[in-house]
């Protein structure tokens, strides 16, 4: 009679064993839901101490955000209009808009996604966060809407112009600096800069587009300085990628420069786009002039530069001007371009820029 039960609490465990398996096996995946859409996610989301994980790109994008990896440091940093979020993995304490705040469960890395608890990240941003315990789902609410811009018109390849509002405003692209194709002198004009002109308008024309700020919004001609995001896509690094641009990046928007120098280098190594068939192309040397030393010129490139200034003046010319004089070649510049003058302190020539 002992054994007969023994044998029957026996099948009694497996059974139990059994369907307890089949129940995780089966088990529907989390979902989310932002404004009743469901979110697409590279990795399903997973419940740590009670809190729901999810991939963080994905939600963040779906919000407006915009996202950078740094992996040196394994930390994420999210940037929106009002917000700016820092978060690192495997720390507790995140930042939101240089506020410390402390998180119950610190993002993770988990099949080379990086997953954050999906409560902290929607409250963070503004957005109301429910779950649903019988359909395994998370219910978000935002008001938030993404702004985009229409592009009305392709300058060249790294300057567009969108409608702000209903005015026409001008935006360069910034960190990068594709060959000329509209410049007033002609000559300087390129066939490389008008097929990176060309990608830029069949690309972007006519497109809605978001748009992301580093330190400094503009330049001294008044044009707004911006990463551009066509969809979730950053498109200056798009150029890059394609081998229609070259990085041109100046203190204080650096904050992709790495990204950047990396993306310029495969796109060499693969012969991509401009890099096409070249043997060999060397980076323009964009050297900083320190006039605290007694320096004597000619300095620069005569051969690649298409601006030209006096170590004694601060304002940079067209090559073959004659409205001042000539430069002594002692204090001769050459400036490969204007992005390279006025990281220097120089500003254009009232006369050569009327």
């Amino acid at each position: 009679m002992i054994y007969k039960n023994k044998n029957k609490f026996k099948i009694l465990i497996v059974a139990l064993l059994i369907l307890a398996l089949s129940t995780t096996a089966f088990a529907e995946p989390i979902k989310v839901l932002i404004n009743n859409e469901a979110l697409i996610v590279p990795v399903d989301p997973v419940i740590e101490n009670d809190r729901t994980l999810v991939p963080l790109r994905a939600i963040f994008e779906a919000l407006g955000v915009h996202v950078h990896w740094d992996g040196a440091t394994k930390t994420v940093t999210g940037t929106r209009e009002d917000k700016i979020i820092i978060l690192q993995i495997d720390n507790k304490i995140a930042s939101i808009n240089g506020v410390d705040t402390e998180l119950d469960v610190p993002a993770r890395i988990i099949d080379n996604s990086t997953l954050v608890p999906v409560r902290f990240i929607a409250e963070s941003l503004g957005a109301e966060v429910n779950w649903d315990r019988e359909l395994q789902t998370v219910l978000i609410q935002s008001d938030y809407k993404i702004i985009t811009y229409k592009v009305v018109r392709v300058v060249d390849g790294d300057t567009i112009k969108i409608n702000l509002n209903g005015l026409e405003e001008s935006v360069r692209l910034i960190g990068i600096d594709c060959p000329e194709s509209v410049h007033p002198d002609g000559s300087r004009n390129t066939l490389e800069g008008k097929i990176a002109s060309d990608y830029t308008k069949s690309m972007l024309e006519n497109k809605e587009v978001t748009l992301e700020f580093d330190i400094q919004e503009r330049d001294q001609y008044g044009r707004l300085l911006a990463y551009v995001y066509l969809g979730n896509i950053m498109f200056n690094k798009t150029l890059l990628e394609e081998g229609y641009a070259q990085v041109s990046t100046y203190p204080p928007n650096v904050k992709y420069v790495e990204d950047f120098v990396a993306l310029e280098r495969i796109a060499r190594e693969n012969n991509k786009g401009l890099w096409k068939d070249m043997e060999a192309i060397d980076a323009v040397e964009q050297f900083v002039i320190d006039k605290s030393k007694n320096l004597t010129g000619p300095l620069g490139n005569p051969e690649t530069a298409q601006y030209i200034a006096s170590l004694r003046s601060d304002k940079y010319h067209y090559p073959g001007y004659t409205h001042t004089g000539q430069i002594a070649v002692h204090n001769l510049i050459y400036f490969q371009s204007k992005d390279h003058a006025e990281m220097n302190g120089y500003k254009p020539c009232g006369i050569c820029f009327r």
